[in-house]
């Protein structure tokens, strides 16, 4: 009894499961590994964001009693002293609906941040305005009245762009009115003097945290 003759499958059969097997695409380790830096910054950036939205509102907030204090008892005229209230008050109003949104669209912490940026260069720019209308040509207390509210932006945002878009402003503005209103070099270079001081203090303190440094285009 002949027994049948089987064909064994050609190798040159391109449409044969058995000849044309789907590679497998298996990332390594070392991949994972590399990409662990990147994914770490990303990580830290988000993280600071999203704290320079929490952190605005109490900064806000200290900026509304300061300017209180400062419309009641910095000895301006009536007029000018409620109008930079009112510019002030807009600016702590705008910082209150930039963090609502960003509590609704959370997923937009970019753009939230780049609106809180611009807000707070806005109040810098009222804030610095009040040295012409809120107060009176006294030079200790032009200084005063500049270096209390950067100093306590400056301790509760924990945001360089930020601290930067309130306080150069403030000291642009503030440098203008001491030297335009009282002529006091000293002052002037006081109030340098002090904003400096504060600058390197707080970014000593930001380096020592380990929130300086990110790779580039992360920041």
């Amino acid at each position: 009894m002949a027994l049948p003759e089987f064909s064994a499958p050609s190798c040159d059969n391109a449409s044969s499961p058995l000849t044309a097997p789907t590679p497998l695409m298996v990332s390594g380790p070392g991949a994972a590994l590399r990409r662990l830096p990147q994914l770490h910054d990303e990580s830290r950036l988000a993280l600071r964001r999203a704290s320079l939205l929490a952190r605005a509102v109490p900064a806000a907030g200290s900026l509304l009693v300061l300017g209180t204090l400062a419309a009641m008892f910095g000895g301006g005229a009536l007029a000018p002293t409620f109008a930079w209230c009112v510019a002030v008050c807009c600016g702590v109003a705008a910082v209150l609906a930039s963090h609502l949104r960003a509590t609704s669209v959370f997923k937009d912490l970019a753009g939230s941040t780049a609106d809180m940026r611009a807000i707070l260069l806005y109040i810098g720019v009222a804030w610095g305005a009040g040295a012409f209308l809120a107060l009176a040509p006294q030079p200790a207390l032009l200084v005063w009245f500049l270096v209390l509210p950067s100093l306590a932006v400056g301790l509760m945002l924990g945001d360089l762009p930020a601290i930067l878009a309130f306080a150069v402003p403030v000291t642009f503005f503030g440098l203008a009115a001491i030297l335009l209103r009282t002529g006091s070099i000293t002052a002037a270079a006081i109030l340098l003097l002090l904003q400096a001081a504060c600058g390197f203090w707080l970014l000593r303190n930001r380096t020592r945290a380990g929130t300086t440094h990110l790779s580039p285009g992360l920041q």
